[in-house]
């Protein structure tokens, strides 16, 4: 059961201005699998054939999603914004456009160089949820993906011990944040991506 949703949004003028920009820039960064699902095709109206533009994806799954739609990308060793600053540091880039949600991008947290970005998305809670019996399950799982999920979880578990729940997050961002709540049984993936985030539950229910 989805605790939120993703919807695409509307870029703002500065987000289109920056990409029609595109030449200014060194790179072009997708943070997760929407902001390629939701960006690649707006990039893909101002890309020339002829601008040699590198790009980089968060994961293996952003990857996959821009593949889609014809565009090449690199990925990080580490699959996270650090490893994203990392590679951004060996590649010697100094200004990047990055495509992501409404908030602002963990990666800025990594990084002292230029960052503009194009918000392509926003998460929204799930009308009509009902958490209640789920919550209350001894072996219920829930896969926490952001912090916007782990606060809706949180808030629909009031009645409830939080230290019983069993979480797989993907960040150890959304760890701490889970352990400050008193969620003590809370695990982080491997990586963010769909498979490891169910490999990591499928390994805790065996547990």
């Amino acid at each position: 059961m989805p605790l939120t949703k993703i919807l695409s949004i509307l870029p703002s003028p500065q987000a289109l201005s920056n990409l029609k920009q595109l030449e200014s820039y060194d790179v072009i960064i997708f943070t997760s699998q929407s902001a390629a699902k939701f960006g690649a095709p707006h990039l893909q109206q101002f890309i020339s054939k002829n601008l040699n533009l590198s790009i980089m994806a968060i994961g293996l799954a952003t990857q996959r999603v821009l593949n889609e739609h014809g565009l090449a990308s690199d990925v990080p060793s580490e699959f996270n914004s650090g490893g994203l600053a990392t590679l951004i540091e060996q590649s010697k880039h100094e200004k990047c456009l990055i495509f992501c949600g409404e908030k602002k991008p963990q990666l800025s947290l990594h990084t002292q160089i230029k960052l503009d970005t194009f918000s392509c998305y926003k998460v929204v809670d799930e009308e009509g949820l009902d958490l209640g019996q789920i919550i209350k399950k001894p072996k219920a799982i829930f896969l926490v993906y952001n912090m916007q999920t782990l606060e809706v979880l949180v808030r629909h578990a009031q009645t409830v011990n939080l230290e019983s729940l069993n979480l797989i997050v993907a960040s150890p961002r959304i760890q701490e944040s889970a352990l400050l709540h008193g969620i003590k049984d809370c695990v982080v993936a491997e990586s963010p991506h769909d498979e490891e985030m169910t490999e990591a539950a499928i390994k805790l229910a065996r547990a």
